[in-house]
């Protein structure tokens, strides 16, 4: 019996951890009006890559235009930028944080075209997720933050949100 407890203990604990990990993975939107911005989130080995956009859409919610695109062209080199936003692992209260680059402002006194700064994305009701359907809807704080330490005196501030909440689609 014991041993039964143990194996269940372990086969529970398992499962928890894994559905967490899918917590953050998916497509999160913030709309204010016709301006809707979306954040796409992809678990990797090591954390979290993701890409956003910002779109405006019609009285219907159809996409009527593109505002920016993180996924876009690196410069003329063909290749685009693999992702925009960096993470490490989730934390136990449903949190990551790392990098995320702002290549969307103009004007930067940067030879890549970009801001880099610090982003946090955590859950506020990981209670109701459920790998097989979420019992409310996600949602989850967005902040934005320039890093520490010396700037260029010109550089602009970030064109991104930097401080919303986001719902999963």
């Amino acid at each position: 019996m014991k041993k039964v407890m143990i194996v269940l203990l372990i086969l529970m604990y398992s499962t928890i951890a894994f559905s967490q990990q899918d917590i953050l993975s998916g497509i999160w939107k913030y709309q204010n009006n016709n301006e809707v911005f979306i954040v796409n989130i992809w678990k990797v080995a090591d954390g979290y890559k993701g890409h956003y956009k910002k779109i405006i859409v019609d009285a219907n919610g159809n996409q009527v235009s593109v505002v920016y695109n993180s996924n876009k062209g690196i410069g003329d080199t063909g290749h685009n930028w693999p992702f925009a936003i960096g993470t490490g692992d989730m934390t136990i209260d449903c949190k990551i944080g790392g990098t995320i680059y702002d290549n969307t402002v103009v004007n930067t006194p940067n030879a890549g075209g970009f801001i880099d700064g610090k982003v946090t994305i955590q859950v506020l009701n990981s209670g109701c997720y459920n790998p097989t359907g979420n019992t409310c809807t996600l949602q989850a704080q967005w902040k934005v933050k320039k890093m520490p330490g010396l700037k260029h005196p010109d550089e602009p501030d970030f064109n991104i949100p930097t401080n919303i909440i986001l719902t999963k689609q």
